[in-house]
């Protein structure tokens, strides 16, 4: 579970809204995630992926420059030390220019008893308040999306509710500091396997894209976007495992009334919704395997979601059926919603369930390249017929059928010049194999550590030559036989996309020999294989 209202906040275009010219603003900002909370946690699935979806939108419709985002995925406490260090360097840089600047931290992953858990290492929640109080920002906005987050809002009197109030009557550019949480002190935040990130992520990113737009003026404000995610988080996890979370806010803040977080006139491209249309529309971005936005429409009134260039699916869910279209977007000009053009389909061809289109959850394709000891449990097959031995070989796999993973793999290996002792005569001999294996393997676990499970069936290849021998070097032994065995091992994720992992497995086998009589010969294997899933 993980806070993820809180984060989409930090990605807002903070300028003062008013009457007059609204004032230059250099926004820096501190997008952190990290998935793994250390000893204790369970590791997060979507800590980046929502961290991510912050960044595009401060980069795309908050104004900030590439080089004023500042991101720390998977790092330890120092390293968000440090890129605040950076950050504070830049807003120092930019008020000796004379710019009005705003600092922006944004985290995303896991807290517990008011620190932030950065794998290992701990980040105090007073020590990260103390450092935005004391930057010379005009603006300091830090948002934390992480369970039990509120801590850091209720030192100074933090509030549950759903809205800011703000004085409106001071023209002047804003000053202060607004600190944000996904969930109380005392309550978990969450994910979405649905959503495929965090609640108020997910809702935080949708408004600032536009459905927070209340005013209808294209540009979404800090109090419009905190009561649109506040009231959607809320509803959406009154039912949820963990219970409700409600986001907290507390704010020192003097100046301008209204904080503009984004402007959405700054996308270049976007789905347009006609007055007319009324309903709840999810919008998932193929690419990405997420929901890039969900919006509220009503009736009575054009709306427009502001979305970077790519390829979608939108979706509105009614009460028998489904209705969805698939569009892309240029770097140039919105898409319009048609309700004529979109499909109608049964529930069960959903094609973009969960943030994914079927055609993701299809079989996929991957491969491995694997190294293999092989022993015979008997000291009489070891030193008569098979010694141990080394084989390595490559791997071609089908994930997802029938929940399992079905892999070919192909291995061979030799060892030369070993000694073979009978009753009256000492020979040495050359040894060959080739493996061949079937294997299909359920995996128990997350994305990142699993547990495999599953049966093996083999056919062996084996010859051995005597070159020394006069005799006997004309004559080769060889021998084929079918091995059944059981596999079980451990699979570890190498990165968050899941493409390439290692698994180290175990083999237990019986292995028939039947050249002078027939026997069921026990042998052992352990692999390290290394994969690759496009």
């Amino acid at each position: 579970m993980k806070g993820s209202i809180a984060i989409g906040l930090a990605g807002c275009l903070f300028v003062a809204a008013s009457p007059a010219e609204a004032a230059v603003d250099r926004k820096i900002a501190l997008v952190v995630a990290q998935h793994d909370g250390g000893p204790g946690t369970v590791r997060l699935r979507y800590a980046r992926a929502d961290a991510e979806k912050v960044a595009a939108v401060f980069s795309e419709l908050g104004g900030v420059r590439g080089g004023d985002l500042f991101t720390v995925f998977d790092q330890d406490a120092d390293a968000v030390r440090g890129a605040l260090k950076r950050a504070e360097e830049v807003v120092a840089a930019a008020q000796r220019n004379g710019e009005h600047t705003t600092l922006m931290f944004y985290y995303s992953g896991h807290a517990k008893d008011g620190a932030l858990l950065l794998g290992r290492s701990r980040l105090p929640m007073t020590e990260l308040r103390a450092v935005l109080q004391r930057s010379k920002a005009d603006v300091r906005l830090g948002i934390i999306d992480a369970c039990q987050s509120g801590a850091i809002t209720r030192s100074k009197g933090g509030r549950q509710a759903p809205s800011f109030l703000f004085d409106a009557d001071d023209a002047d550019a804003a000053r202060g500091m607004v600190l944000v949480s996904s969930s109380a002190a005392d309550e978990d935040s969450q994910e979405s396997d649905e959503l495929g990130g965090s609640y108020f992520t997910q809702y935080l990113t949708s408004g600032l894209r536009g459905d927070a737009d209340e005013s209808g003026d294209r540009r979404v404000t800090l109090a419009e976007v905190y009561a649109y995610a506040y009231h959607k988080t809320v509803r959406e996890t009154v039912e949820t495992r963990a219970g409700v979370q409600h986001p907290t806010y507390s704010y020192d803040l003097e100046g301008s009334g209204a904080l503009v977080l984004t402007d959405l006139t700054a996308g270049l491209s976007g789905l347009s919704f006609p007055s007319a249309l009324e309903g709840e529309y999810l919008i998932f971005d193929s690419a990405r395997d997420q929901v890039a936005a969900e919006i509220h429409k009503i009736a009575g009134a054009a709306r427009r979601l502001a979305l970077p260039p790519g390829s979608y699916v939108l979706k509105r869910r009614l009460s028998d059926h489904l209705e969805l279209q698939r569009f892309s977007l240029g770097d140039r000009g919105d898409f319009i919603v048609d309700p004529t053009q979109m499909e109608n389909v049964a529930f069960e061809d959903d094609y973009a369930k969960g943030g994914r289109d079927l055609r993701e959850l299809s079989p996929r394709v991957g491969f491995g390249l694997k190294i293999l000891q092989q022993t015979f449990l008997s000291d009489a097959a070891q030193s008569e017929l098979f010694p141990p031995l080394f084989l390595v070989g490559g791997t071609v796999s089908l994930d997802r059928v029938l929940g399992a993973k079905i892999s070919l793999d192909v291995l061979a290996g030799g060892r030369g010049n070993q000694g073979l002792a009978l009753p009256g005569v000492e020979l040495n001999y050359n040894f060959f194999e080739i493996e061949t294996a079937v294997e299909m393997i359920w995996a128990l676990g997350n994305e990142q550590w699993a547990m495999l499970l599953g049966p093996r069936l083999a056919g062996l290849y084996l010859r051995r030559t005597f070159p020394d021998d006069p005799v006997l070097a004309a004559h080769v032994q060889d021998h084929f036989g079918l091995s059944p065995a059981i596999v079980a091992g451990l699979r570890y994720g190498i990165d968050d996309a899941g493409h390439f992992s290692v698994e180290a497995r175990g083999h237990l086998g019986v292995f028939v020999f039947g050249v002078d009589q027939t026997r069921g010969l026990a042998y052992a294997e352990g692999s390290l294989w290394l994969g690759y899933t496009p």
